[in-house]
């Protein structure tokens, strides 16, 4: 599996993602804001994003702007982690992980979502 760009606030359940992808062996890299990341998607190619609902919407505008004027944005795969009808713009979804989860598990389910399993 690729690279998968993690953001979420929650720096604690982020940490424990961290160590379960690099015990795996897999790349994984992690964001506490929304704020302005949409440059690494160009810089690190990944293959799917992960976004938190609640830190996207701490970002307000900024993630609507991003996603608007980034083209590879718009075409890759995005996963949310919780649901809301604040990011139905984001038309690349491709599936929601709620809360609670077991962090040993995502790296499975974001590649079954992903079509990889």
């Amino acid at each position: 599996m690729g690279l998968v760009l993690w953001i979420d606030s929650n720096t604690f359940a982020t940490g424990l993602l961290e160590r379960v992808y690099k015990q795996r062996g897999l790349p994984f890299y992690a964001l506490e804001t929304a704020a302005d990341f949409s440059y690494l998607i160009e810089d690190l190619r990944p293959v799917v994003l992960v976004i938190d609902v609640a830190t996207a919407k701490t970002a307000g505008d900024a993630l609507r702007l991003q996603y608007a004027t980034a083209p590879l944005f718009r075409t890759l795969p995005v996963i949310t982690i919780d649901g809301s009808s604040e990011v139905d713009f984001l038309e690349n979804r491709i599936g929601q992980i709620n809360r609670p989860f077991d962090p040993f598990q995502i790296p499975d389910i974001i590649q079954a979502m992903l079509g990889q399993l």
